[in-house]
């Protein structure tokens, strides 16, 4: 059977099902963006856009479909065709949800890791008012994970908390890039008051192995030389831990948000990440200009040097010093845009990016990007 297009084909098996057997409600959402950079070659990290306009680093459509299952249960399907992977849609979300009560529920299947303030509208644009989502923060190869979420709300005074304790895998590939998480475990908590003030913390833990195809040689010569050190360099089945941390504030038009994120890695060539994002808008009528600005600073682990018996001029040596150079350093993001909301399903925004770069020289870049975001 050809499964190119098995998550159209699923979506469209559910529109046809019959009533009978469950009650089936669709929505969905999109954007169309274009975007170029200002000088030749230049590119912001994160994206793939260059200098020439294109319409594919940040366009998408996406189909959600809900089947009804009796009193408490329910299936969610998402369907997600981005631009940058060539429309080719897939499932985003595939999960059973079942309520106990008013206050409790448990999902299991694909589902949004919650890792990040915006994780449950990661990729609906048309859910915050800035182009997309601050990019020094929002900067892991995944978003989504195999497994259980027990939900848990509840509500007091002018308090609403909700709970959220994951348990599952991550098993993700693409562009030369293979990502494993096995027994990913942790827990978000979310609180908020009056519903101006929203608070966010989230932990989880996880064995952690990345394998990028332009390192393996580099990582299988080092192991040949010194097991130890090849270890030391592999990011394989590692202890790998993320800490989120966010507040915003929404009040007479105004909005503030700050997000923090410190991720270990482990005990490899990638090492650690500390990010900050900080974001301000201010909506006035339909019309709402906003500012962004957000840094990551990545601290690969040089234990491997240590380790490695060939001396500091050997070639080998300068090859894994240059692949921990490459690891290391601060990205930085600043945005600046307006978003006009057409109605109450379309918007249209324009953006503004300089990104500046530590980590390679050469690599700062402006970019600008317009586009329409939408749901239905």
């Amino acid at each position: 059977m050809n499964t190119k297009h098995f998550p159209a084909v699923a979506l469209l098996a559910l529109a046809v099902a019959p009533v009978a057997q469950a009650e089936v409600t669709f929505n969905g959402f999109g954007q169309v963006v274009a975007g170029a950079t200002l000088d030749d070659g230049s590119r912001v990290s994160g994206l793939s856009y260059d200098d020439r306009i294109s319409f594919d680093p940040e366009s998408l459509f996406a189909l959600q479909a809900t089947a009804t299952l009796g009193d408490r249960a329910d299936a969610i399907a998402q369907v997600v065709a981005r631009g940058d992977e060539g429309y080719e849609p897939e499932f985003a979300w595939a999960y059973l949800r079942y309520r106990f009560s008013s206050s409790w529920s448990v999902q299991a299947g694909r589902q949004r890791t919650p890792y990040f303030h915006y994780s449950d509208y990661l990729e609906v644009g048309a859910a915050y008012p800035f182009m997309r989502v601050p990019l020094g923060v929002y900067n892991l190869p995944y978003s989504n994970y195999n497994g259980v979420n027990l939900i848990g709300s509840r509500h007091f005074d002018k308090w609403s908390l909700r709970t959220q304790l994951i348990y599952g895998t991550v098993d993700e590939e693409q562009d030369g890039l293979h990502v494993e998480v096995r027994d990913q475990a942790g827990a978000t908590f979310e609180a908020q008051y009056d519903e101006w003030l929203s608070l966010r913390a989230s932990y989880v833990v996880g064995e952690a192995s990345v394998q990028v195809d332009a390192a393996e040689p580099l990582i299988a010569a080092v192991m040949a030389v010194s097991p130890r050190a090849g270890a030391a360099l592999a990011f394989d089945r590692d202890d790998a831990s993320f800490l989120g941390l966010s507040a915003e504030i929404n009040r007479g038009g105004a909005t503030v948000g700050v997000e923090y994120t410190d991720i270990d890695y482990g005990d490899n060539y990638i090492g650690g990440q500390k990010a900050v994002a900080v974001n301000a808008a201010y909506r006035a009528g339909d019309w709402t200009p906003y500012a962004s600005w957000s840094r990551s600073r990545t601290e690969p682990d040089a234990t491997v040097l240590g380790l490695l018996p060939v001396p500091p001029a050997h070639p080998l040596y300068q090859m894994v010093a240059g692949l921990l150079a490459s690891q290391g350093g601060d990205k930085k993001y600043t945005s600046v845009g307006v978003r006009y909301d057409v109605n109450a399903n379309v918007a249209v925004k324009a953006d503004y990016t300089r990104f500046k770069s530590t980590v390679a020289a050469g690599s700062d870049a402006d970019l600008v990007a317009a586009g329409v975001v939408f749901t239905f």
